[in-house]
C-alpha cells in the first residue's frame, strides 16, 4: 500500500502556532528547519507552554524569507527579523539547560500583553533538537484521525480537526494507526524512521479557537490506546526522526 505525505507544518515557536508548508529542510539532527527553534521563557527563564498558558494556542505564527510575524485578534502584529541579533540568555527547557538569543523588548512587551503575563521570545536555534533521545518530527495519519473521530462522535463528543495534535506530517492512506508498526517510511529522497508513538499530555484538549480545556480527546485516547498491542497508554501519533534533503508534500512511500 501508497501512503503520501498530504500536509506538512513546521511550529517556529514552540506552543504558538503552526505554518503549513510545502517543503520542509531537513537538518543534520533529524528534525526540520526552522521547527520549534523558538521558546517563549517566563521571568525566571523557564520554558512555558500551552499547558501553562492555554492562550499560547490564538497567537498565530507566519514565516516568509526574512522574518517571524507574530499576530493575534485584537493586536498589531509583530514582525522580527530571522537574523535578529540579541544578547545571549541562559535558560531552561525540560530541565535541560540550553542557551539562546533573546528576541528583543518589542517581542518580550507583545507576548507580555497577549498572554498577561512577563514573557520573553528566545531562539534556541538548531541546538533545541540535539539532545539524547529526542526524536523531534512528528507524524500523525488521516485514518487515525478518523478512527478517533468516530469514537468521539458515537459517544456525543465533538471531533476534533489534526491540528488538535500539533504534526509535523499529516499522512494520507493506510489503516488506522499503521504508523505504529512501522518502522520506516522512504520516501526516496527522504526517510522517516518512526522511533516511539507518542504518548499524549493535555494539549489536545485545548479548543484551537477559544483556548478552553476539555476532557476530550484525551480520555478517550486513553481508553482507546489500551485495544492496541502496539500503543502504550494515552498514545496518538508518533515520533519520527528525519534524514535526507527535504520531504515535500506529496511524496509517497510503501508501507506492508
Amino acid at each position: 500500500m501508497q501512503v503520501f505525505i498530504r500536509e506538512l507544518w513546521i511550529y517556529p515557536v514552540k506552543s504558538l502556532g503552526g505554518v503549513p508548508v510545502d517543503r520542509a529542510v531537513i537538518t543534520h539532527a533529524g528534525s526540520l528547519a526552522l521547527d520549534r527553534e523558538w521558546i517563549v521563557v517566563d521571568a525566571a527563564d523557564k520554558m512555558v507552554w500551552q499547558g501553562d498558558i492555554p492562550r499560547m494556542t490564538l497567537v498565530r505564527v507566519a514565516l516568509d524569507a526574512d522574518a517571524l510575524t507574530l499576530s493575534m485578534a485584537g493586536m498589531e502584529p509583530l514582525r522580527l527579523p530571522l537574523d535578529h541579533a540579541g544578547a545571549t540568555r541562559d535558560l531552561t527547557m525540560y530541565k535541560r539547560a540550553f542557551r539562546g538569543i533573546d528576541a528583543g523588548e518589542a517581542a518580550a512587551g507583545w507576548l507580555t500583553r497577549a498572554l498577561g503575563q512577563p514573557l520573553r521570545l528566545v531562539r534556541i536555534g538548531p541546538a533545541a533538537h540535539q539532545w539524547d533521545g529526542l526524536n523531534p518530527v512528528h507524524v500523525v495519519t488521516d485514518a487515525s484521525v478518523t478512527a478517533l473521530n468516530q469514537a468521539l462522535l458515537a459517544q456525543g463528543d465533538d471531533a476534533v480537526v489534526p491540528m488538535r495534535f500539533r504534526p509535523n506530517v499529516i499522512l494520507g492512506n493506510g489503516g488506522a494507526f499503521f504508523e505504529e508498526e512501522n518502522a520506516v517510511l522512504d520516501f526516496g529522497a527522504a526517510r522517516l524512521t518512526l522511533r516511539e508513538p507518542c504518548v499524549r499530555c493535555e494539549l489536545p484538549n485545548i479548543s484551537l479557537i477559544d483556548a478552553s480545556r476539555g476532557k476530550q480527546p484525551l480520555k478517550l485516547i486513553g481508553r482507546l490506546s489500551q485495544d492496541r498491542p502496539s500503543a502504550p497508554p494515552a498514545a496518538f501519533g508518533t515520533y519520527c526522526t528525519a534524514a535526507g534533503d527535504a520531504l515535500r508534500a506529496g511524496m509517497t512511500a510503501e508501507i506492508a
